[in-house]
This record gives structure tokens, sequence and C-alpha cells, in this order.
């Protein structure tokens, strides 16, 4: 039958800091990341409790009784959904650490809370996963953090999925760091990365991410494409407009152009968290606006653009919080 669902509810889990959520999105009125476990560090999963909740979920949703977390957010799909229990979209955000001090990193802005954790060990958790046949291909396998390529297991993590013949991971990375293994699996054709440089000069990009890392980030980019040349869409920059910041229709141009000149026809956008929660009642038709240009150059180009959750709120006119 037909219900108002989504596939992080259906069949996700996002792995953050000491707890096991649905997913990690929280730019909407329900707020979102519903707990699966909390103080959790990494121990092996109750299978069929997890899909047990899930059910109970399913079945409200089924009723009309939309679970309060998930109110307002633009993932939400009415349409006839599988009964099955299995995991094919798995967030990893649950390292803190990273090599860049982003202006709007929610990390950077509460350094006494994130500084001294750390990260459990979830490749056991996975290989359990995996040894069960609970994880299928098809939906996403997506690497936030923190910085993905800078933790420890991250490698191990990647080899395991492409040995397992998953297919469909995403690793949003800041680029500072060239991996090896993010390389390999875009020639595999089994990753894209996102990269977001939110800038097309050194001096924006200084000031925006803090660190000069410029260069160094543009050469990676660069390399990340040319590891698998025909599947230009396996790479992909991403730009977060910042208000006051990088928000002029110069900048995004030359961003987009940028993107073209390293071999990539793929662009993300979004908006910045902080800012768009405290004007989301009122944000200025500007903005809007900035989103329909990438949107009308990326076809003049024949390009291709992912709206994240807080662009495509306001291109659905959303009142996101």
């Amino acid at each position: 039958m037909k219900y108002l669902s989504c596939s992080y509810l259906e069949h996700g889990i996002d792995f953050e800091h000491r707890r096991l959520t649905t997913c990690c999105f929280t730019c909407h009125s329900g707020g979102g990341r519903i707990d699966i476990a909390d103080e959790y560090n990494g121990e092996l999963v109750d299978w069929n409790k997890l899909f047990a909740d899930k059910r109970k979920m399913r079945e409200a949703h089924k009723k009309g009784n939309l679970t309060p977390n998930c109110i307002g957010c633009v993932f939400l799909e009415e349409k006839d959904w599988d009964d099955e229990d299995y995991i094919n979209k798995l967030q990893f955000n649950y390292w803190v650490k990273c090599n860049s001090k982003c202006i709007y990193c929610y990390l950077e802005n509460h350094k006494n809370k994130y500084e001294d954790m750390i990260p459990y060990n979830v490749v056991p958790v996975i290989q359990d996963l995996i040894d069960k046949k609970l994880l299928r291909s098809g939906g996403e396998i997506s690497f936030g953090g923190g910085e993905p390529t800078i933790y420890p297991e991250f490698d191990d993590l990647i080899n395991l999925f492409t040995k397992s013949g998953i297919t469909n991971m995403r690793v949003h990375s800041s680029g500072i760091r060239f991996s090896p293994a993010i390389a390999n699996a875009l020639k595999e054709r089994a990753l894209n990365v996102v990269i977001s440089i939110d800038s097309s000069s050194r001096a924006i990009y200084k000031k925006i991410k803090r660190v000069d890392c410029y260069d160094k980030v543009t050469e990676n980019i660069k390399k990340y494409a040319q590891a698998n040349p025909e599947g230009y869409s396996y790479v992909v920059s991403k730009y977060i407009i910042i208000p006051h910041v990088n928000d002029t229709i110069v900048e995004i141009e030359n961003w987009i152009q940028q993107t073209r000149s390293f071999g990539s026809r793929w662009l993300a956008l979004d908006i910045e968290d902080v800012w768009y929660k405290m004007n989301s009642a009122n944000i200025p038709d500007y903005y809007l606006n900035l989103v329909n240009y990438v949107l009308n150059r990326a076809k003049d180009l024949d390009m291709k653009v992912e709206l994240y959750d807080r662009a495509r709120g306001l291109k659905q006119g959303l009142n996101l919080v």
C-alpha cells in the first residue's frame, strides 16, 4: 500500500557520535535523527530488534501517524514501500577529527563537546551485517565526519564494501588528503566523492576553510577526475552558500566553470545551516534565485546538479528550521 515514508526510515542506519539513528538530517521542523540506540560505542547490533522497531514506525505511517521527528522532511515520499527487513542506506558520521576548520562546521563551533571524543570501531558491525546477508546494494553508503580519509579504518571499510560488491558509496571529503582507496574505487565505479570547495579562489577558500590548502584541493579533485575520466559524474564539486561570504553570482559562475576545468560535470549545492535555520521564516528571494541560477547554468552546460536538503527545501518552498 502507498504511505508516506523515506528510504532512510525504511532501510537506513546512521552511525553518530555515541548513538545510532535512522538518518543525519535535522533541517526540518521534526528535527530528524530518530534514535535506534543511545550510548552506542560500536557494539554488535541486535538486527531483530532494529527491524522490529522499524516495522512499528512503518505500521504507524501506514495508518497516517507520521513519526514526529519526520515532520517537514524533504525526503518524505508517498509510494508503495516494500515490507522487507534489510539495510541499504548507511551513513557514517561518528568520527570528529578533520584537517579543515570550516567556519560553518558544527565540530569547529562546539570544540569542547567533540575534541576528546574517541570514535568506535564499526568494521565488525558492518562485517556482521554482510555475513547475515542483511546489506543490499541499490541505496547509498555515505561517509561524513569529520574528515573520513584521515580515520584509521576508512580504507578497511571502503575495501570491505568493494569486495562485497557494493557500488553505491559516497564520500564527503575536504579533499585535502588524496586517498588511493577513493581513487581505486572511482576506477571501479563503486564510489563517488563529494568535495566541498565552496569557492573558486584561494582567498575565499582560505576565509571559509581557515586553512591554506586551496591549491592542494584543486589538484586532488583533478587527480580523482582522472581516475575515471569516462565517469565524470563520480567526482562532485560541492558549494555551500554562505551569506555575505561567497554568495555572489560571479563567485558561483567561476565555481561552475572551475568544476568543468577539473574534468567533472557534477555539482552539489547547499546553504549554510545556522544562517538558514535563523532565517528560515523569511529567506530573501535572492537565495532562491541563486539556486535557480545554478540549475539553469548546469542545464545550459550539460552538467548535473544535486540539491542538498536546505537548498532542496528552499526550491520546494518548504519552511525548514
